[in-house]
């Protein structure tokens, strides 16, 4: 969708091409682009010329001769095109063409036909519905506390609230995301939790994010083009929207997409933490790394911990999830009193990778929907420690506000895994299966547990959440 700086590119492209372009006629080809009654429009048009052309929030205003105004919304799709030949030949999406005196003529494309125009009068028609019902843009903002006394009782998203035209005119989903990442908010934070010092933060990042994007020409994003084949430049210099798994330009930490009232939302999840929900720390490492004493140390500290090996034995017993693994394993999956046969689908999965992926899409989703219960259940003034010895690899790094890998030398974790009654060479090969140099990359905080408890502990002291 067009946002408010690709609007304010075409609205200053087309003053330079119609400006004093007289209309001759027009034609409509769809229908419900116009509202209002169809003759009226083409009879109130003609012979008219166009004198200016400005911009308030997301739409165009075309003001014409003859005290009349002509609004235009291009919504998800619309574009315009401007032809200097009498013989153009119109797209396939065209929905209105308006034909100038001087035999050039102005397309009005859209492919997905949302887009909208009515004409109104100029005396009143900043005081009657749809501009009447916009809110400030951010440039335009004069009182921060009249913004935020209608924030004050409201709790849903504060990303939803600033996509809404009728608070804040002009940010679209691309800025923002933009926006929120500048004033490190997380996108989900309920907008009464937002305090006056960050909501003018957010407006002021609002004005500074739109006018570095028109004085770029806007943002070229998938289909949508600015009129006459002029692409926004913008597109190159975002820092959120987009940019989900690359690094955060400011912490490094992989960026993440969620969605927010149905709209995709980029945003770091280091730097953007949501003060609504409880501090999540995911805990990941190698066998015999020790994950499992420093998730004892943080429960020792007040943590809530939940440890995913324990969903997943839970999982085992679930009658649905046996059913699924018999059915991908067969029989010999569990053993003749109906535990699970551990060792059985090590080798299985050990051997054959596809069974491996076809297990982990089994069991990761539900081990995803428990934890995110129960961090949903929690006090937001908890904080929480998930061990998860494939934390990346399953994707529920994405429900952590922070990551630990605990690292090991090599020597030393053959002497822990020595110690224990399950084979050296079956647990090096199951652990064959994580990328250690990327888990370590990504990780907040990467933590090396050669030494001795008393090293760790006090390493873990340093990461504590206050």
């Amino acid at each position: 969708m067009p946002e408010l700086p690709e609007v304010e590119t075409i609205k200053n492209i087309l003053k330079s091409l119609i400006i004093g372009k007289v209309i001759r006629d027009v034609e409509i080809l769809y229908r419900g682009t116009i509202e209002g009654d169809l003759q009226t429009f083409r009879d109130d048009l003609k012979g008219k010329a166009f004198r200016d052309i400005a911009r308030r929030g997301k739409f165009i205003i075309f003001h014409l001769d003859g005290g009349l105004v002509l609004l235009s919304h291009l919504r998800m799709e619309g574009k315009y095109f401007y032809h200097d030949s009498p013989s153009a030949r119109f797209g396939e999406h065209a929905a209105v063409v308006f034909h100038f005196s001087d035999g050039t003529s102005l397309e009005y494309n859209d492919t997905r036909k949302f887009g909208i125009m009515k004409i109104m009068r100029e005396s009143d028609y900043l005081e009657q519905p749809p501009l009447s019902r916009l809110g400030p843009e951010p440039s335009d903002v004069t009182s921060i506390e009249s913004l935020l006394a209608k924030m004050k009782h409201k709790s849903i998203p504060i990303k939803t609230l600033l996509l809404d035209q009728h608070f804040l005119a002009g940010l679209g989903n691309i800025y923002v995301d933009e926006v929120l990442f500048q004033t490190k908010i997380h996108p989900e934070t309920p907008a009464k939790l937002i305090s006056e010092k960050q909501l003018k933060a957010i407006v002021d990042a609002g004005v500074e994010v739109l006018s570095r994007a028109i004085a770029d020409g806007g943002s070229t994003i998938r289909s949508y083009h600015p009129s006459q084949g002029i692409d926004g430049g913008f597109q190159t210099k975002l820092s959120a929207y987009g940019r989900e798994g690359l690094p955060c330009l400011k912490c490094h930490h992989p960026m993440r997409k969620i969605f927010v009232g149905g709209r995709g939302t980029t945003f770091c999840p280091r730097c953007q933490r949501n003060p609504d929900r409880p501090y999540v720390l995911g805990i990941t490492g190698p066998i015999g790394s020790g994950k499992s004493l420093a998730t004892a140390f943080f429960k020792d500290h007040g943590y809530l911990t939940l440890d995913s090996d324990q969903i997943v034995r839970d999982l085992y017993s679930d009658d649905t999830i046996k059913k699924l693994i018999i059915a991908t394993f067969g029989q010999s999956s569990y053993r003749a009193d109906g535990g699970f046969n551990r060792d059985f689908i090590a080798d299985v999965i050990i051997s054959d990778a596809s069974k491996k992926r076809r297990l982990e899409k089994i069991l990761h989703p539900r081990v995803k929907e428990a934890i995110a219960k129960a961090i949903k259940d929690a006090s937001k003034a908890q904080s929480i420690a998930i061990e998860v010895p494939l934390l990346f690899e399953a994707g529920l790094d994405d429900l952590c506000d922070e990551t630990l890998y605990i690292d090991i030398a090599r020597k030393e974790q053959m002497k822990r895994l020595i110690q224990r009654p399950y084979p050296v060479a079956k647990s090096l090969a199951l652990n064959a299966g994580f990328d250690a140099a990327q888990d370590k990359k990504i990780a907040t905080y990467v933590i090396d547990n050669s030494g001795s408890i008393d090293d760790l502990e006090a390493a873990l002291s340093k990461i504590l959440h206050q």
